[in-house]
């Protein structure tokens, strides 16, 4: 009597099948995933959010009043010596902060979009013969008050070129917060 010999797939060669489709699976999800990402718009709001939430606990802590001067190109803090407005020069986390080449920031305050000022340092602000200081004075958009309170505001970072955009909000409800193109319906 002939015994018939079957002849079939082992479990480790399932195994590594199941492995390479996994594999190649992922691979095609990330490649879809980052299709349209700009990693240079997403570094940047990242960066503004940390920076911004820092300083608003720098706020806190040290009893200071900061604010927070955005421009298509940059943005940059400024501390209220309790008369007016100034850039802080002897801190690097309060800086000037240009944008890469190709990167734009737009400002929404309360869900009101805002008209930016030209991207120039207000160092850069001279009194001309018609003007007064008042005329000239520098104020920031956003406010982050040493109470804890601050300006709620959206600020989207996005490249001239892209239609994905990343956004950095602040409420005193949710703090000041990151807030990636998948997540903007929910932010």
């Amino acid at each position: 009597m002939a015994t018939a010999h079957i002849r079939g797939f082992t479990l480790v060669e399932v195994l590594v099948v199941l492995v390479i489709i996994s594999i190649v699976t992922a691979v095609g999800i990330l490649s879809l995933a980052s299709l349209g990402a700009n990693p240079a718009a997403e570094s940047a709001a990242q960066k503004l959010a940390a920076i911004t939430d820092l300083v608003a606990q720098q706020a806190v802590m040290r009893g200071q009043q900061y604010g927070l001067r955005i421009s298509p190109h940059a943005y940059e803090f400024l501390a209220y010596d309790g008369s007016k407005w100034s850039p802080v020069s002897d801190d690097e986390l309060l800086r000037r902060r240009q944008l890469d080449s190709g990167l734009i920031l737009s400002l929404q305050l309360q869900g009101t979009p805002i008209q930016l000022p030209a991207s120039k340092p207000v160092s850069d602000d001279v009194l001309t013969d018609n003007q007064t200081a008042d005329q000239t004075e520098i104020k920031p958009q956003i406010l982050l008050l040493s109470s804890g309170e601050l300006t709620p505001f959206t600020i989207t970072v996005r490249g001239a070129d892209n239609n994905n955009s990343y956004r950095v909000t602040g409420d005193l409800q949710h703090g000041i917060r990151y807030v990636p193109p998948d997540n903007h319906d929910a932010g």
